[in-house]
């Protein structure tokens, strides 16, 4: 009777062991891939995925009218260890109904590691207390109007999308809305040449003993450089030109001053180019000069254009210019606006007068700066 009661015990010990054990590989298995937060309305998803050990899997993304599927989206992505993994998709489907379920799914290879469901509302169900009244990402940032129906406190979340990764996000907190409400955000990162860019608003509406109500908006832009010529600081005389130009975009401006003068009479035309020293981007500025050559006496035309590398002018500023004719028996101009420099001919004058702009062009760059 004892070596049975010995036997039963050792068992019972084996299987006790065997249990344990499996229950802690379970549960290991199972916490080395979890949804820690999920979030869907009619317009986009988002789910945070956190691992314990490396992960290569997807994201299956489900819209959902009761158990029927209105739409599918699979998102692959890479998890390191402990490390928080954020995927957005934007749905493509109109909503024709006030309620439908989305549901996302994690798997690594065929195994299923964790899922979650959302309600999503549409309609009068979610109508915030707010109109969004623009929306506009840009080169340079975002810009946002609310005007408020009723007072209310909200935060404000913007987040920059490449496909379906959130590369920027920049949040303001308890925005008080009570009537026509401005938020303007610059891009403090730079931007890639002819690369669309999604942008997402969220914004969640604080309310009493509930949940934030949360609605999100989403649009996308085309990045590309920008500049513009400042008019106040174009000097253009018979000696030569200075141009200012301005960045307007995160993506930098690495090109030219274009500048074309055409004699209203004989429609003779010869054109100037001159390097942009400095590469400009949003709020920054640089300042480029030419000296005229072989150019005469008469009334001219004068175009002025910004060039970016593709030989793209992106902005441009017309004048005209007038140079007097030069008193032949004095060999001197017979009006000047730099009376100092009317006397100067030939190789010194031309020198005199780079100089002149030289000086010019730095001053304007100090001033700049």
């Amino acid at each position: 009777m004892k070596n049975i009661l010995e036997v039963l015990n050792k068992s019972l010990s084996g299987i006790l062991l065997v249990s344990v054990c499996t229950l802690m590989l379970s549960g290991t298995a199972s916490a080395a891939l979890e949804i820690t937060d999920f979030f869907s309305d009619y317009t986009s998803s988002e789910v945070t995925i956190r691992a314990s050990q490396e992960h290569h899997g997807k994201a299956v993304f489900q819209l959902l009218d009761g158990t029927r599927v209105e739409e599918s989206q699979e998102v692959p992505f890479d998890a390191s260890v402990g490390e928080e993994v954020s995927k957005v998709i934007l749905w493509q489907s109109k909503p024709q109904k006030d309620y439908y379920t989305a549901r996302v799914s994690i798997y690594n290879d065929t195994k299923l590691h964790d899922n979650k469901t959302y309600q999503v509302s549409y309609g009068t169900v979610a109508m915030p207390s707010f109109h969004l009244v623009d929306f506009s990402p840009s080169n340079m940032g975002v810009q946002l109007l609310l005007r408020a129906f009723n007072p209310s406190a909200v935060d404000i979340k913007i987040e920059l999308l490449e496909g379906n990764d959130i590369v920027y996000t920049k949040t303001k907190e308890d925005v008080s809305l009570t009537s026509n409400t401005e938020l303007i955000i610059g891009w403090p990162f730079l931007l890639n040449n002819n690369e669309k860019y999604t942008v997402r608003t969220k914004i969640l509406t604080h309310r009493l003993n509930a949940q934030p109500l949360i609605n999100t908006y989403v649009t996308s832009f085309t990045a590309g450089d920008d500049v513009e010529i400042l008019p106040d600081d174009v000097e253009v005389d018979e000696y030569g030109a200075s141009v200012t130009l301005r960045g307007n975009s995160q993506v930098p401006f690495d090109g030219f001053i274009d500048i074309a003068a055409t004699n209203r009479v004989t429609n003779e035309k010869k054109t100037y180019r001159q390097q942009i020293e400095e590469i400009l981007t949003s709020g920054k500025e640089d300042t480029a000069g030419v000296v005229w050559k072989e150019l005469g006496s008469g009334t001219y035309d004068v175009r002025i254009q910004a060039v970016n590398k593709d030989n793209i002018a992106l902005d441009k500023y017309e004048t005209v210019l007038r140079i007097p004719e030069v008193d032949v028996g004095s060999g001197t101009p017979a009006a000047s606006s730099t009376p100092a420099l009317a006397g100067l001919t030939g190789p010194t004058g031309i020198a005199v007068i780079f100089i002149v702009i030289v000086i010019l062009v730095a001053v304007r760059k100090k001033r700049g700066s």
